[in-house]
Order: C-alpha cells, then structure tokens, then sequence
C-alpha cells in the first residue's frame, strides 16, 4: 500500500485526489486548512495548518509520496516548514508545484501580455507571484529530499484535454497555457509511478492545438 499525502485541496489538488484515491494501490491523507465541499469520502481528511511544523509532523508519520500544492502566496513559508517536517518525520520524496519562469533571468514582456491578456493579471502581479514561486523553489532546492519541482505554465480551469509538453528546466518552455484535467491527470501517474520520475525539476505546458 503506498500512502499519499495531498496537501491543498482547491481545483488542482481535489483532481489529483480524484484520480489516485480510485487506486486499490494507494491510500490517500488530505492536509487543508478548512473542510470543502466536495466528496473526498476516498480519503483521510485532515484539517491542520500547512504552515506549521508540528501540524505537518503529524499528518506525515507513515507517508510514502508527497504533493503539495499550497503556496500561491506566502510559497517560502510553505516550503520552509514542509522541507523542516519532511526531515523530521523522514518522508523524502516531494512533489511541489511552482512557475515555470523561476529560472528565467527576467519575465518577458510576452508573458506579461500573456498573464494580462489572457488571464487579467497586471505587471505587478505576475512579477510578485514569480518571485515568490523562486523563493520557495530556493528552498526545496537547498534540501535534501528527493524532489521534484513540477514548473507549470498557466493554468487554465477547464476540462478540455491538452497534450502536454514534459521537459527539462534548463530549456525555456515549449508550449502554452494547460488545463487542470490534463494536469492532474500526469501528476497523478507521477505519483503513482513516481520511480519514473526522477529528474529534479520538469518544465510543464500544453501543446498549442492546431488550427483549423
């Protein structure tokens, strides 16, 4: 049995859970900070604060395989404690979602038209949230864990079906925008394959569609 730790349950952790908490393989705990919605009867439910050592300690005794998606604000504190509770417990391997342009020297003004355009998100924005995705990345960088940084492009928050473009971080990203299906729907088979995964930091986008 391979216990899995989702910590974030809003759209992109809930499709993860969807689709992992179905395996007979695999048993799953959820960290969030309040309760959704949503049916998450598949798993354990566990209510605690993401940004505290001791809640994590807790809730990562027994753990095999970790994904966290927290960390839209505040992703250095998230991190800090997460890589200190990992240590800890002795959990080691880490699936931690950031930006794909937190090896980029600078944003481009192609992607601050993109962020704006396409998604509404100002100058400011953009630069703040980028800049916060590198400090947290810095972080489980520096550790010890076994890690792997899935480098999204923009999300975008429907059901279509993308193929996805998976490369290495050292290159600048291939392809544009992706939906939280097809997202979740790699991420959950690098979880549950996660010996197939073991490179350091992966460069996640969509395929652009071909025009008709």
């Amino acid at each position: 049995m391979m216990n899995v730790l989702i910590i974030g349950t809003g759209k992109l952790g809930y499709e993860v859970y969807r689709r992992v908490a179905v395996m007979p393989e695999c048993h799953v705990t959820l960290l969030d900070h309040h309760r959704h919605d949503h049916d998450v009867s598949l798993a354990t439910q566990l209510i605690g604060d993401a940004t505290s050592v001791e809640d994590l300690k807790r809730v990562l005794v027994g753990i095999d395989v970790v994904f966290s998606t927290v960390g839209i604000t505040q992703a250095e504190t998230f991190a800090t404690a997460l890589v200190q509770a990992m240590d800890e417990v002795g959990v080691k391997r880490l699936l931690w979602t950031t930006q794909f342009q937190i090896n980029a020297d600078q944003i481009s003004e192609a992607m601050y038209d993109l962020a704006n355009r396409e998604f509404g998100f100002s100058r400011e924005v953009e630069t703040n949230y980028v800049v916060g995705q590198k400090a947290g990345a810095a972080v489980i960088k520096a550790s010890d864990l076994a890690y792997t940084l899935l480098e999204c492009h923009f999300f975008k928050y429907t059901d279509e079906a993308d193929k996805l473009i998976v490369e290495s971080a050292e290159n600048a990203v291939s392809g544009g925008p992706l939906s939280i299906f097809s997202l979740a729907t790699l991420i959950a088979d690098m979880v549950l394959q996660n010996q197939d995964y073991p490179q350091r930091e992966l460069m996640i986008s969509a395929r652009p569609k071909a025009s008709i």
